[in-house]
């Protein structure tokens, strides 16, 4: 009498069809997830351009002739990198300038830029990632604004 014993473990199909239903399964989530992560960059670059307005409007209100940091007149240029605005201790409005998420250089001070329209005095703050793509994407609501305009930015 022979005992056919079968040994335990899976058979090569089976094998292969686990790694297909798997390589679906990654092909499906792989997308959505990188879009999750490229929407949340976007919103903390825009967050940042909050931020920095707040902290320009402040400075605004604090200044003696109401002018951002590094204007003579109002609808000069801004100066982020103003000492008197951005740096240490309880002077400043800003303890360091935020960073776009998607910038590759850290540490440099060039990643938004703050402009002032000198006819209808709207404050707005832009994106200067170095990525071109992800610097337009931040730059722009759902509205298609170009930039992060202060009191008429939704998002």
């Amino acid at each position: 009498m022979s005992v056919l014993r079968r040994r335990g473990g899976f058979t090569l199909i089976e094998l292969l069809v686990v790694i297909l239903i798997l390589a679906i399964l990654m092909a499906i989530a792989l997308p959505l997830y990188l879009r999750a992560v490229r929407d949340s960059n976007r919103q903390t670059c825009r967050s940042n351009m909050q931020t920095i307005a707040n902290a320009l409007q402040a400075f605004k209100v604090r200044s003696a002739n109401h002018v951002y940091p590094g204007q003579a007149a109002a609808g000069d240029p801004i100066n982020l990198a103003d000492p008197t605005f951005v740096g240490p201790g309880p002077a400043t409005d800003l303890q360091v300038l935020p960073q776009c998420p998607n910038d590759n250089v850290a540490g440099d001070n060039d990643d938004y830029t703050a402009t002032e329209d000198a006819v209808t005095r709207q404050l707005t703050i832009s994106c200067n990632s170095s990525d071109a793509a992800e610097q337009a994407f931040h730059n722009t609501d759902s509205n298609g604004v170009a930039g992060f305009q202060v009191g008429e930015d939704s998002n």
